[in-house]
């Protein structure tokens, strides 16, 4: 099994000009649940990648904490998004461009996330649509008929900007994507994460 870099450089605590936005998340009220997510996340069923895999999933986990805590999210809503992350690209069957993918991914979340009703019915419009043209969200999510849709509106342009950020990745990240202004703040730390990850 691929070990978690991203748990590695948190345990090591060596941030350089990062020291400050990590020691900052550390004391969020919800850093907790991020390690809780970790600690559960179910490796097995992530896809097996280089570009998709556990790599991108860890990374994606700590760009949502971070969107997360500088946009104020509840806990509530701090959950959604971590299920969402983690399992966004469980039903990826390639690498390649795959408009799909996230409704297979959407299927395996009762499953994965032990999550039923409308918490469900949410998850699954968000991961569904976060594979999908902007253009064609809301009728994604709306085929769902999530109770709250503004709020599954919410989750989902989260969820694409966590996962955009990990273009860095790809080196193709474009901030013009990128929908909050907590997910562009995090751009600068994104690139230099890519770089840490090789030291471990």
């Amino acid at each position: 099994m691929a070990e978690n870099k991203v748990l590695i450089l948190l345990r090591r605590g060596q941030w350089a000009e990062d020291a400050d936005l990590i020691r900052g998340l550390e004391a969020w009220e919800h850093y907790s649940l991020l390690l809780e997510t970790y600690e559960t996340l179910r490796e097995d069923a992530l896809y097996h990648s280089e570009v998709h895999g556990r790599g991108h999933i860890h990374r994606t986990l700590l760009y949502a904490a971070l969107i997360a805590w500088q946009e104020g999210l509840s806990e509530a809503d701090v959950r959604q998004f971590f299920r969402a992350a983690a399992y966004h690209d469980v039903g990826r069957s390639s690498d390649g461009y795959d408009l799909y993918h996230g409704a297979r991914s959407a299927l395996q979340l009762a499953e994965l996330t032990g999550v039923d009703g409308e918490d469900l019915v949410e998850l699954q419009a968000a991961v569904a649509a976060h594979a999908r043209p902007d253009g064609e969200m809301e009728s994604i999510l709306r085929s769902y008929g999530p109770a709250d849709y503004p709020r599954t509106l919410k989750l989902t342009r989260l969820l694409k900007d966590a996962d955009n950020l990990d273009r860095v990745r790809l080196g193709d990240l474009k901030t013009r994507f990128l929908r909050h202004d907590g997910a562009k703040a995090v751009e600068p730390f994104a690139w230099r994460l890519i770089e840490r990850e090789k030291t471990v």
